[in-house]
């Protein structure tokens, strides 16, 4: 699948808004939390970008948002931080997809 989702252009302007939301919310992990979240904005703008294969793999929006989801900590660090680049992370939520996938195909033959 990694041959399928390729790197999209850094979304600065989303990485921009996360700031915004995240200096409006105050200080705190759940803030970082709900910032990176408010509007599921780079969820929306990866889906844009992967949707169709994720689809043909068999993910769905909300299938996707898990698997995302459980990339909350990442996302801080890429959006807020900067502790992270944006290939980098693009990388790691292309690993777990095609670990999903992996396991999907694990479970089906198993």
């Amino acid at each position: 699948m990694s041959a399928s989702l390729s790197e999209p252009p850094e979304p600065l302007e989303i990485k921009e808004k996360i700031r915004a939301l995240r200096s409006a919310l105050g200080a705190g992990l759940e803030a970082d939390r709900l910032a990176v979240w408010t509007g599921n904005m780079l969820a929306r703008y990866l889906w844009g970008a992967w949707g169709a294969e994720l689809k043909r793999a068999g993910f769905t929006w909300q299938s996707f948002m898990s698997l995302l989801k459980l990339h909350t900590d990442d996302v801080v660090a890429w959006a807020l931080r900067d502790n992270l680049s944006w290939g980098e992370l693009v990388r790691r939520v292309i690993s777990s997809v095609e670990g999903r996938r992996r396991s999907d195909l694990s479970r089906f033959l198993g």
